[in-house]
């Protein structure tokens, strides 16, 4: 295609007004950058089983998009199933095309309404600015941010979060807003709303003997059964998650912006053998702060276990609909749930959890 005049927003809306010319531009704007970055960066990783590439024009953004995926990381393979062009503008000097949408066009969850069908996938990140596109036909997506150095602490605790959520979902992967955390006989799935207890179960996981799957994120598969995998190996910590878990104070990465962010920790960097990257899934347990001191499990129904587990994925995820809910409803159907009434002595409640594993059917 032409190369579209950056100088006339007019001209740039007529010459990028279908999703495949708008795409090809930008990608021809991420190759440019390369170019004035010194090359490509490549990073690559297994995620949920999948070959996924990371390709970088230059270094600025390697650190904070990758951190949070280096428990992942593999060796440079000849395929990959999915490939994502990274660039920003700031260290690459190549300027991002103006957005050739009005205001008009911002759906939910930032979707650009007119740049979205059954192959091409649009959305801008409100605190961000990052624009993400995603061209399943080839596999290829595109992320950009303005600066390298202004990446929120929240797009280095979960990168490519839209872009892996649409892509992973057509791979029958569906990612999941929700802890996980297990041993040999499998894991379980932590889900609830926002303060529930799911980071408190997950974290409390690290000092015994389970295996830490997720804090915020996670992913599921339903192939031959339901499988766990690890997405992040970051925890977010709260003010209060702070005061309970003082010996990871040392270990937050952004311990002088506390005051603003939330704690953000990487798991990897400090307790790298305590990460499982994938597990059968055994449960779903749905964390109920009680204020007493004994941990105690009761069993509920399919139809609580997905009350939880769907609305706060579906409403965090763009073009998250029918499809991602007859997945987590499926997910939730094959493997009985419990509400974990979490007690005050932390070391209870993995205790509590391992019994559950041991009680569990073994299949």
């Amino acid at each position: 295609m032409s190369t579209p005049d950056l100088t006339s927003a007019q001209a740039l809306k007529e010459a990028v007004a279908e999703p495949l010319d708008y795409f090809l531009f930008i990608d021809e704007l991420f190759e440019s950058a390369a170019e004035k970055a010194g090359g490509f960066v490549d990073r690559n990783y297994s995620i949920g089983g999948l070959n996924v590439r990371l390709r970088f024009a230059g270094m600025a953004l390697v650190k904070s998009m990758t951190r949070a995926l280096d428990h992942l990381a593999v060796k440079e393979t000849s395929t990959a199933a999915l490939t994502v062009h990274i660039w920003d503008t700031a260290s690459t000097g190549q300027k991002m095309a103006p957005p050739p949408w009005g205001g008009e066009a911002f759906l939910a969850r930032g979707v650009i309404d007119g740049y979205n069908d059954a192959r091409f996938y649009t959305a801008f990140q409100h605190g961000s600015s990052a624009v993400n596109l995603l061209d399943l036909q080839h596999n290829l997506a595109i992320f950009w941010v303005p600066s390298a150095v202004e990446i929120p602490y929240w797009e280095s605790g979960s990168p490519l979060k839209m872009i892996l959520h649409w892509w992973l979902l057509n791979n029958q992967r569906q990612l999941v807003h929700g802890a996980a955390i297990g041993n040999a006989n499998g894991g379980v799935l932590i889900v609830g709303k926002g303060g529930s207890g799911k980071s408190t179960t997950a974290l409390a996981a690290l000092d015994s003997d389970l295996l830490y799957v997720g804090d915020d994120y996670t992913l599921l598969a339903l192939d031959s059964g339901p499988v766990v995998y690890s997405l992040y190996n970051s925890a977010k910590l709260n003010s209060d998650h702070v005061r309970r878990f003082s010996r990871l104070l040392p270990k937050i990465s952004n311990p002088e912006r506390l005051g603003e962010e939330k704690a953000l920790l990487f798991i990897n960097e400090h307790y790298r053998a305590k990460i499982a990257t994938q597990l059968p899934l055994k449960a779903i347990l749905l964390p109920q702060v009680t204020g007493l001191s004994e941990t105690r499990l009761r069993r509920i129904s399919t139809a609580a276990g997905l009350v939880a587990l769907a609305p706060s994925t579906i409403f965090q995820l763009p073009r998250a609909g029918n499809e991602c809910f007859k997945f987590l409803a499926s997910a939730a159907r094959k493997v009985p749930c419990f509400c974990l009434e979490l007690g005050t002595d932390l070391q209870a409640i993995p205790a509590a959890i391992v019994q559950l594993l041991s009680d569990l059917p073994n299949d």
